[in-house]
C-alpha cells in the first residue's frame, strides 16, 4: 500500500462498518488472504465491487467501461495489461496502490466479502519502532 500506508504503519480498523454498510470503491481494508485465511492478512484498496465488469489497461481501470480515476496513486504505476474480469456476486475486488510489487487480486482472485475483516480508518503512527517495544 506504498506510498498510501508504509510498511508495519500501526492502523486503527472499523471491525463494525460493514455490518451495517456494503465495502465502497476506494475503501482500504484488512482481509484475510483466501488462499490462508487463518494466517495471512492483507491490507489493500477496493477497486471492483459485486457484479461489475472490470478491466486494466496499464495504467487505467474501467469499470463498465468508464475509466476511474486513481488519485492516490504515484503517477510511475503500471499495472495488469489488457485483462478484464466479471466480479463474482458478494467478492471484490482489491488491489495495492503500490501496483509494481503488490500481491493482489490480479494474481489471487476476488475476496468473498467474508474474508474482509474491515476498514482502514486512520494511521495511528508511522512505523519507527515496533509495536513490541511500545508495549515493553
Amino acid at each position: 500500500m506504498v506510498s498510501t500506508l508504509n510498511d508495519n504503519d500501526v492502523v486503527l480498523v472499523n471491525r463494525v462498518v460493514y455490518k451495517f454498510s456494503e465495502p465502497k470503491r476506494g475503501d482500504i481494508v484488512v482481509l484475510r488472504y483466501p488462499g490462508d485465511p487463518e494466517k495471512t492478512y492483507y491490507v489493500k484498496r477496493i477497486i471492483g465491487l459485486p457484479g461489475e465488469e472490470l478491466k486494466i489497461d496499464r495504467e487505467k481501470v474501467f469499470i463498465d467501461g468508464e475509466e476511474i480515476r486513481e488519485t492516490y496513486l504515484d503517477k510511475d504505476q503500471t499495472t495488469t495489461p489488457n485483462k478484464k474480469w466479471l466480479i463474482a456476486e458478494d467478492s471484490y475486488f482489491t488491489v495495492g496502490d503500490n501496483r509494481i510489487a503488490s500481491s493482489d487480486s490480479r494474481k489471487w482472485g476476488f475476496v468473498e466479502k467474508e474474508f474482509i475483516l474491515g476498514r482502514v480508518s486512520t494511521t495511528v503512527y508511522p512505523r519507527f519502532i515496533s509495536f513490541a517495544e511500545v508495549l515493553y
